[in-house]
């Protein structure tokens, strides 16, 4: 056959090939997208025009332990150096896809003996350069750089997001243990106004004013809340020893360092307040996992390209430049030579069954990604609506708990002036001092749902990520 007609049978199989070998990854993930909601089915939240970054969030909310508690656990944390091996992982891959684009040179040398018709017995040596080429008829090299490539990105953003979820794991941690030492005071409080209830009805015992069962009660009472208090400092220690774990430091150092208040930072406070107000794809595409499931879903689409260029047929050129030696009967000759080719054409044509299995699986794994991606569009759609749902009702519900506090508070208060009077009995003062117990611990219990809705909606909004960032940042921020 002749070249001319060869390289019109390569063009026609090279159009027909093409228009065949993949998805394109940038329609795919616009037909994913497409079906996103254009507006938020949710309440806002008010932020008086700021608009604060979810980088240095942490550092926002008023207590200066908890970034750099974050920070130290983000440090020894297994997930993200799995996460970060994974990224070094890809890069290396996608350095190998792209070598294999490039023609390959590398260093011969050999060595033979023998006879031939045209040589008598002698001693051969050659060393020189070998290159070879696979050249990239249907597209199958380039499909392969930009599906490794996809693939780093998204080992890119799995890494993020590992950093995010830490960062969420380590203040919920933190935020519940000064939750519990809140608890632990509004209990010790109770406790403290029961022992004196108690120790004023033992003198009243004594001098026959007051029913010993009435006594008794004041003591129960007293016993009750010692019990309570013990069983929530067993609580905040049990919270405090996981913080060490989480974060791998020296416990006496870390208790020292974080010191014993149960005061819980406000995230409604000036400049530490979150924004949504952008449209769902604007915001989502900040989220880590989003951006990785879209990577996913471009490799997958690489993937099927490069599975279909496998069943075409492939071409390759090889070259040599060689420097040679040949002795024999005493005597060297010394020459050089050079060769480029054979141009091999190969096509499969037995055992294709293989090949075409691995373009069916390759189709199927990008549906999967398809599918993939779509839910979690949807997932992080209904993180962020499920968020701002939860801090609408919030607000309303913190504004009843400070009036139900304020409240139960003076009732106890007169309640406790006419007990001491002994215009009020104790059943009165007991009833009076478990509504403002319930009231106290209740405040907290809410306060500390509140931080952990804004906590989620910090994780929701994607936590700082940036799909724009260089991918040195792995290496210096590890």
């Amino acid at each position: 056959m002749q070249m001319k007609p060869l390289l019109i049978l390569l063009s026609a199989l090279g159009l027909s090939a093409c228009a065949g070998m993949g998805p394109p990854p940038e329609r795919s993930v616009q037909m994913v997208e497409s079906s996103l909601p254009k507006a938020w089915f949710a309440p806002a939240v008010p932020h008086q025009g700021q608009t604060t970054s979810l980088v240095d969030w942490w550092s926002r909310l008023g207590d200066p332990r908890l970034p750099e508690l974050i920070g130290q656990a983000q440090q020894g944390s297994a997930s993200i150096m799995a996460a970060r091996a994974q990224v070094f992982a890809a890069r290396a891959a996608l350095a190998g896809a792209d070598s294999a684009t490039l023609p390959q040179v590398g260093l011969t040398a050999g060595a033979y003996r023998g006879v031939d018709a045209s040589a008598p017995l002698g001693t051969g040596m050659n060393v020189g350069l070998q290159a070879s080429w696979a050249i990239d008829l249907w597209g199958q090299n380039a499909s392969s750089v930009r599906q490794a490539s996809a693939q780093a990105n998204a080992a890119q953003a799995g890494w993020h997001e590992a950093r995010v979820l830490m960062a969420a794991e380590t203040a919920r941690l933190y935020l519940g243990w000064r939750s519990c030492l809140a608890q632990k005071a509004v209990i010790d409080s109770d406790r403290a106004s029961r022992s004196i209830t108690a120790q004023s009805a033992a003198d009243t015992e004594r001098a026959g004013l007051l029913a010993p069962a009435t006594a008794a009660l004041a003591r129960a009472g007293q016993a009750d809340a010692e019990a309570r208090l013990a069983q929530q400092h067993r609580q905040c220690e049990q919270q405090f020893k996981a913080i060490v774990a989480l974060v791998g430091a020296d416990e006496p150092a870390l208790r020292e360092r974080l010191g014993a208040s149960g005061a819980l930072p406000d995230p409604t406070a000036a400049g530490s307040a979150l924004a949504v107000s952008a449209v769902p794809l604007e915001v989502i595409r900040q989220r880590p996992d989003v951006a990785r499931a879209q990577q996913e879903l471009v490799a997958a689409a690489e993937g099927v390209g490069v599975a279909r260029a496998a069943l075409w047929p492939s071409l390759s050129l090889s070259s040599n430049v060689l420097r040679n030696r040949f002795t024999t009967g005493g005597e060297s000759t010394t020459f050089n030579s050079w060769s480029v080719g054979p141009l091999a054409l190969n096509l499969p044509l037995i055992g294709r069954g293989g090949l075409n299995a691995s373009a069916d699986a390759a189709a199927a794994r990008y549906e999967s990604a398809a599918i993939g991606y779509a839910n979690v569009l949807r997932r992080a759609i209904a993180e962020v609506e499920q968020s701002l749902v939860a801090l609408d009702t919030l607000r309303t519900q913190l504004v009843a708990s400070q009036q139900a506090v304020a409240g139960y508070t003076r009732s106890f208060e007169a309640t406790e002036a006419r007990y001491r009077v002994g215009l009020a009995n104790l059943n009165e003062l007991e009833e009076a001092r478990r509504l403002k117990l319930n009231a106290d611990s209740g405040a907290v219990a809410l306060q500390l749902d509140h931080l952990n809705t804004w906590i989620a909606l910090y994780v929701a909004l994607g936590g700082g990520f940036d799909p724009q960032i260089a991918p040195e940042a792995v290496r210096q921020a590890s």
